[in-house]
Parts: structure tokens; sequence; C-alpha cells
């Protein structure tokens, strides 16, 4: 048998690559170990080799050296600096929307569903937004030492055209708000409206309390409360809930009571609407209504207790509807109605005139003038004692006795302005009337002033007003 001959060992040198990055930015060396004992690559070769590729960056000599020992692909040996594009300009939010309301702890430590926090609220020149300046980026650098460019960020403005805001005059890139309202952050501005939208108030809204208007698309569900320093509209029905406007209150499908009494500790009988201005209703039925002007129900009024400072008119000209039944009407100047009660008599009754609230007023108002005419006398004696006796009275307190002096004349006209507007209301409730136009039925009461009239049985409508002698006249 031949002895077949070992073979020897193929021979092969270290060979190594250099590639640059793609932007240059980076130098990276590959590098792989000799076999047989063929012959290393010193480090100073590759340090030549890149030398002769024009890198001017300082090599890494140790990462060079380990690749030389160890082999390895794609090792950065020699950095450049990465380029940094510049960032667009942006919007910065100032006030903190994206805060959630939640249910809050009542008085007794029981979690109250209703109360889920305030409403987010500006007023006027408070800071909404900022502009955020673009950056103009870091240039890169080759490791041949050449300059990567870079793209400036792009700017940002805001769009005209954004409601209830206005650009700060001192601070051309500063959002702040030109009124009261809720903020809302749209995609590169704010806006403010004097309205807060809902589509309806119930558990998953919460209460509502907006420092402006607030408008219900929907319903207001019992046992819900919507305050508005501005006016409410609901679009919807509102059931035994609390409304509070101090402007006008409309309800365009009417209020619907439940007619039942709730805990009493929870204070809320039936529907409860109290406004500033006017309330205008479809119907009410089951409802309590404080207007600081007039109370309009185009078509019924059952069973509620009305209260207008001015007056009532339930029923329009051009409609058939127009009943009052059941409950109080109270107005300063007129009560009116197509028909005042119902088939079934139970008790309605009217009243119109002056009242005591009136004339509380006057006291009041009387009380406080003449609390200020005794304080202007008092002045008056002071600056007149101090014109006699130069020295007296220190130059100070004659200061506080002349601006004294201006505050009280300017609180006795008030006073007196405000006697004379309450007097002229007294003298217009003296000519209040109750108008049925079709019917009153038995079982209403007619109050015109101090006079009353039980209706004992069904007549047709007409007018209640006192005559020229106090009597209540009826025609």
């Amino acid at each position: 048998m031949e002895n077949t001959p070992t073979p020897k060992p193929v021979r092969s040198d270290g060979k190594f690559s250099l590639r640059p990055a793609t932007d240059l930015s980076a130098l990276y060396l590959s590098y792989t170990l000799p076999v047989g004992g063929g012959a290393q690559v010193l480090t100073e070769s590759v340090v030549g080799a890149a030398i002769s590729h024009g890198v001017v960056a300082e090599l890494d000599l140790e990462a060079i050296k380990k690749t030389l020992i160890e082999g390895g692909a794609n090792v950065r040996v020699a950095y450049g600096r990465t380029p940094v594009q510049g960032a667009d300009g942006h919007f910065e939010v100032l006030f903190d929307h994206m805060k959630k309301r939640s249910p809050h702890l009542d008085e007794q430590g029981l979690t109250d569903f209703r109360d889920l926090g305030e409403i987010v609220t500006v007023k006027p020149g408070e800071p909404l937004m900022r502009i955020i300046d673009p950056t103009t980026g870091q240039p890169g650098l080759t490791v041949t030492g050449k300059e990567i460019p870079v793209k400036p960020g792009k700017k940002v403005s805001f769009p005209p055209g954004l409601e209830g805001v206005k650009v700060d005059p001192a601070d051309p890139q500063l959002l702040v708000a030109a009124i009261s309202g809720f903020p809302i952050v749209a995609k590169n501005g704010v806006t403010v409206e004097a309205i807060y939208r809902v589509e309806n108030v119930d558990l998953h809204t919460g209460n509502i309390n907006f420092d402006g208007g607030v408008h219900v698309s929907g319903d207001v569900h019992s046992g819900m409360t919507v305050k508005a320093t501005g006016d409410i509209h609901v679009e919807g029905t509102v059931e035994d809930a609390v409304l509070e406007a101090g402007g006008d209150i409309t309800v365009k499908c009417g209020i619907m009571g439940s007619g039942e009494d709730h805990d009493a500790a929870a204070k809320k009988v039936h529907a409860n609407i109290k406004c500033g201005g006017s309330c205008t209703v479809k119907f009410a039925q089951n409802a309590h209504i404080v207007a600081g002007n007039g109370i309009f129900v185009q078509e019924l009024s059952m069973q509620s207790d009305l209260t207008a400072a001015h007056q009532i008119i339930v029923g329009d000209k051009n409609s058939h509807k127009g009943e009052l039944i059941g409950g109080v009407a109270r107005a300063t100047m007129l009560v009116s109605a197509h028909n005042i009660g119902s088939d079934d008599h139970p008790r309605t009754v009217v009243i119109v005139g002056s009242d005591k609230d009136l004339y509380e007023r006057l006291r009041v108002c009387n009380q406080k003038k003449t609390e200020a005419d005794n304080k202007f006398a008092d002045v008056l004696i002071l600056l007149g004692s101090a014109k006699k006796n130069p020295g007296k009275i220190t130059p100070e307190a004659l200061a506080e006795a002349e601006t004294a002096k201006i505050a009280l004349y300017a609180e006795i006209a008030e006073h007196t302005a405000d006697a004379l507007q309450i007097k002229k209301e007294i003298n217009l409730a003296q000519q209040g009337q109750v108008i049925a136009s079709k019917k009153v039925y038995a079982g209403s009461e007619i109050r015109v002033g101090q006079k009353i009239y039980e209706t004992k049985q069904d007549r047709e409508g007409g007018l209640f007003k006192l005559g020229d002698k106090g009597e209540l006249v009826f025609n």
C-alpha cells in the first residue's frame, strides 16, 4: 500500500479592507486573519491605507490593533461628525388641555359621580400657546475633513381666523385669549369659545359650571346641574335637574320634572330653573322657574311654580295652545295665558302687582342712603373745622377726608337713583294685569296687588286689573 502524502496547509496572508460610510462620516475596517503562517497585516499598513484614501480624522488605533488580532468585519476605526438635521418649529400648549374630569368626593366622603371637577376655562390675556422656533441643525464632518451640510427646520406660524384668541402685541410668538371661555386645541393653534357645547348632560359629562354660555344639543338628565354666567340653551328636554344662568335660559323641547320629592338632604324638588334674564320653554311641568326678566311658555305650564320680575306669558299669539294649569305664577306687570286652570279644577294661583320684595328693596336702599348721608355730614363738619383751624388736622387725615367726601357723594347719588327706580317699579306694579284670553276655570285664584279673586265656577276669559279706586276689576 502506497503512503498518501499529507497535504500541506494552504497559506494565506492577512487581508484588510477599508469602507467609508455612505455620507463619509465614519470609516470601517474589515480584516481576515492569516492562515498557514501567512503574513500579519501591520497597524501601520492600515493607517497608511486610510491616509491614502484622504482620511484626516483621528483613527482609533486600539480598535485597529484589536481587529488585526481577532479579525472582524465593519469595525468603526475613524469618526467624523454625524450631521444633526434642523428640527421644525412647533407649538407649545401653555395650559393643561389634557386634564381629565373625574368623580370627586362629597362632604360625607362619598364619591359624587355627578361632580367631575371644573371645566378648563381661560380669561382674556391668559397665555394659551407659544411658537417654538426651528433649529438650524449642526453640520456633519466627513472623515476626510469635508463638511456635511444640513437643512434648517421649517418655521411655523399661527393661522389667521382663530376665534376668541389674539397674538400678544408684545410677543408675536405668543397666543393669548381674547375672551373668556373654553379653550380648544386645534392643529396649529387654539380657539376659545364663549359657549361650552355638549351633547347631553348626564353622568358621562358630569355637572357643568362654566364662565360663559352653555349649549346642550340633547337633554339634561335627572339630578344633573348646569350653571353658566351667560346663557343656557338646551335643544332637548330638561328632567328634574338644576339650571342656573346669568343670562337667558331656553329649553326648546320643554321641562319635565318628576313631580316627586327627592331626598330632602339633596334639596332638589322637581326641576329648578333660575336665570338673570328671560326663560323661554316649550312647556313646563313640575318645574320651579325664577327669571330676572320674563318667563315665556309656548304651550303649557302644569303644576309649576313660576316667578318673573316683569311678565309671564303662556301661549303664542298664533297658537291655540297656552294652558296655565295648577301651581303658582307670579309677575310684577303681567301674567297672560289662553286658559287659566282646567276641567279638573286644580288650584291655580296667579299673582301680579307690587309685592313685599319691592318694598323691602326700597327700605334697604333708603336705609343705606341715610347711613351715607350721616357719614357725609360728619365729613363736611370735619373739613369745616379744618378750614377754621389750620394745622389742627394732619395733612394725611385731611386727604383721607377729601377722598371719603368724593366716595360718599357718589354713593349717595347711586342710592338715590336706585330708590327712584324701585319707586317706578312699584308704581308700574300697581298697573299689573292678568289676562286669560279664552277661559278661567273654577279653582283659580287671581291676585292683583292686595286684592284677591277666587273663581268659583268656570267663566269666559277676560282682563283682571285694579280700578281707579283700588278695587279688582274683571272685564
